[in-house]
């Protein structure tokens, strides 16, 4: 296979579509999980939006069914080498650079998880 070159989209479209995938695989008999999942999943480029990064993380990660989202989204980051442990942590104490970078980042990511959850989690 030769060596084919992504666009940004598409390794994040790809990313995404995997996990969505894996964590389906995971929790494929509990309805609720899936459900809890999507909603999160569906959720999360508004509360960026309307809320800015750090308090959708703040969100995200102090709410159990909000979790896994939180989690993707942290590997995703640290995937784009943006942090390198926890997203919380690391942006609270970041630059304002790297808050815009992570902030267009995770939209990005965000949006492209809203899309496929749709199309790979029915109902």
């Amino acid at each position: 296979m030769r060596n084919v070159r992504k666009t940004e989209e598409q390794k994040r479209a790809s990313f995404c579509l995997a996990e969505i995938k894996s964590f389906k695989s995971k929790h494929k008999n509990n309805e609720e999980s899936l459900k809890k999942f999507k909603t999160s999943a569906r959720s999360l480029p508004q509360c960026i939006v309307s809320d800015g990064l750090l308090p959708t993380l703040v969100f995200y990660k102090s709410k159990e069914e909000k979790k896994s989202v939180y989690e993707l989204l942290n590997k995703w980051l640290r995937e784009k080498r943006i942090i390198n442990n926890d997203a919380l942590e690391e942006i609270a104490e970041a630059d304002a650079q790297i808050l815009r970078l992570a902030t267009m980042e995770a939209l990005a990511f965000g949006n492209w998880l809203k899309r496929l959850v749709e199309v790979e989690i029915e109902k």
